[in-house]
């Protein structure tokens, strides 16, 4: 099946939480725990999240059971209370860092198979990596196995499954999630990959060692680091003291210069929870990193918080209040004189991919437009910030151009040969990354995809992702800021959805405006605009959607405000 079951999340929780960067039902704090004036060592975390209880004298199996599996909540000290419900020799052995499994917590059943052994079915919701990379999952029973054996006469486990099983509610108050970052091969951006770890005194530590290992693999290819092949942390921890991360890099890193230097604190700096800041040491000697000579990347590219919209003969900003219309000079009269059904303006605001009756056209400031891709059957183009335009017909997926600022296209092969049509395809703004929004039959897949490139040219697209749908026929999609996305379906009942999702995080279902055709993402979740087949374009207020406008034929997508 393409499509994955979707949390149902209220409107307004879900905007609030995914806007200011919480992540979950209930809001994750994505800052990790960090005690200003202490020196910190791992695993040492003064004000545990969440403390279970030990194994009580006399327990029944099935106690020790429950308990252990509520103890392997607890990362502290390693997981001594949890080990506590073990054999002494399986208390060493078993490895609760291999993943987790998030369950809601009301579907577990026992089944005791013999005096010795119980299988405990869970019905995951997602799961987490040794990485720390999350996964939403389909909600089908997984059966675990644990065998016990009797120490002193008290019940204690032998054989138990590696990794740790998390109720939701729980998973939220002790995990916590922070997006890692790499650079785009031009040191232009840094693209964020997101990461959930235990809170406390050691998550700076395996924040650390995230970035240093590189990327998610569907992320490979397409970002880069600024750490020279092979460096790694010198001792076992990140120590921090006061606010400031200590990280001791091993010889390898020697061979940084002195704006590859710069680029490491970056790229760390940004890596780590807000607040903290980072000091850099090889082999225990200290290194002198100034700021970047130049401007330093960007982190979550903003675009005009202004809806840019066509409204009669007008295309521009809509002010926030009222319905003045304030054009964009040099472009707006020639997109106008197109007649566009489709528009999407390149960060800095000088160029646009423009879809009208002809097919794909290029307007920059000030000069005629020039037609690019006269396909018929043309999607919403879409522009990166090296000012390429892209250009798929719907009904044929794989037929994909990218068009150089010269006019030159290029055919780019596609990494999903099943899909028979395609609703949408837009480029993130850093320019890594792209969302696809593809049909097979009646099945909807919602996926993202990284973009590699030689230089500034795109030259492949990764192994796509699985995000969430709800299942119906897909009409749109868009980014919302650096992690998160949304699409817009029609289900089987006929009224309209929109899922919005981090990617690496958790997805939620809003309620869609009626008649909705088209979305565009601003930068949150709260902000998230649509278009309805009337010509309404819908904001959001309170907990449901408002009016804000009549007679708007399109709504389009902006790129960024620089540039």
């Amino acid at each position: 099946m393409f499509s994955r079951p979707v949390r149902r999340v209220p409107a307004l929780v879900l905007a609030v939480a995914l806007a200011v960067g919480l992540v979950g039902c209930t809001g994750i704090p994505r800052d990790g725990i960090v005690y200003a004036g202490n020196e910190v060592a791992p695993d040492d975390n003064p004000a545990p999240v969440f403390l279970p209880s030990r194994p009580q004298k006399d327990a029944s199996m099935e106690s020790i059971l429950l308990g252990f599996i509520d103890a392997s909540s607890s990362p502290e000290n390693n997981y001594q209370i949890a080990r506590e419900f073990l054999t002494p020799e399986f208390a060493s052995a078993w490895d609760p860092s291999i993943g987790v499994t998030v369950d809601d917590g009301t579907g577990r059943t026992l089944n005791e198979l013999d005096a010795s052994t119980t299988l405990v079915a869970v019905t995951p919701i997602a799961e987490v990596s040794v990485t720390g990379e999350y996964r939403e999952v389909d909600a089908t029973p997984l059966p675990l196995r644990y065998e016990f054996t009797q120490i002193g006469g008290q019940w204690r486990i032998s054989v138990a499954p590696n990794g740790t099983v998390i109720d939701e509610n729980t998973f939220n108050d002790v995990f916590s999630a922070q997006p890692v970052y790499f650079y785009d091969p031009g040191f232009r951006f840094l693209v964020p990959d997101l990461r959930w770890f235990p809170r406390g005194a050691s998550a700076p530590t395996k924040l650390v060692n995230a970035v240093l290992n590189g990327p998610s693999a569907w992320l490979a290819g397409a970002v880069v680091t600024a750490f020279p092949e092979g460096s790694t942390l010198t001792a076992d921890a990140v120590q921090v003291v006061g606010r400031e991360a200590m990280v001791d890099l091993n010889s390898e890193a020697l061979s940084a210069d002195r704006q590859t230097l710069q680029r490491m604190k970056v790229q760390l700096a940004a890596s780590l929870p807000t607040g903290l800041s980072v000091e850099i040491t090889i082999d225990q000697n200290s290194q002198t990193i100034d700021e970047l000579s130049s401007a330093g990347p960007i982190v979550n590219p903003r675009v005009d918080a202004r809806a840019l919209v066509l409204r009669g003969e007008e295309f521009g900003f809509l002010a926030a209040t009222g319905e003045t219309i304030t054009p964009i000079d040099g472009l707006s009269d020639t997109i106008v004189g197109l007649a566009p059904t489709a528009v999407t303006l390149s960060s800095g605001q000088g160029t646009a991919a423009v879809l009208a009756a002809g097919g794909v056209y290029v307007v920059r400031t000030g000069d005629d437009p020039q037609l690019l891709d006269s396909r018929s059957g043309l999607l919403a183009p879409s522009i990166d910030n090296d000012r390429f335009v892209w250009s798929v017909p719907a009904n044929d997926p794989s037929a994909l151009l990218v068009y150089d600022p010269a006019g030159e296209a290029t055919a780019l092969q596609t990494p999903w040969p099943e899909a028979t049509s395609i609703t949408a395809l837009k480029i993130s703004r850093d320019g890594a990354r792209l969302i696809a929004l593809l049909g097979t039959g009646s099945q909807t897949r919602f996926v993202v995809a990284s973009i590699m490139r030689t230089g500034s040219v795109p030259t492949g697209i990764g192994a796509p992702v699985l995000l969430a749908s709800d299942g119906g026929v897909g009409l749109d999609a868009t980014w919302v800021d650096e992690l998160t996305v949304a699409s817009l379906s029609t289900l089987t009942s006929g009224t309209e959805r929109i899922v919005a999702q981090q990617i690496g995080g958790v997805s939620g279902a809003l309620e869609s405006p009626a008649s909705s055709e088209f979305i565009v993402g601003s930068n949150s979740v709260r902000d998230l605009r649509a278009l309805s087949s009337t010509g309404s374009l819908e904001v959001q207020r309170g907990v449901g959607w408002q009016a804000r406008i009549d007679d708007v034929t399109l709504l389009a997508t902006q790129q960024g405000i620089g540039g």
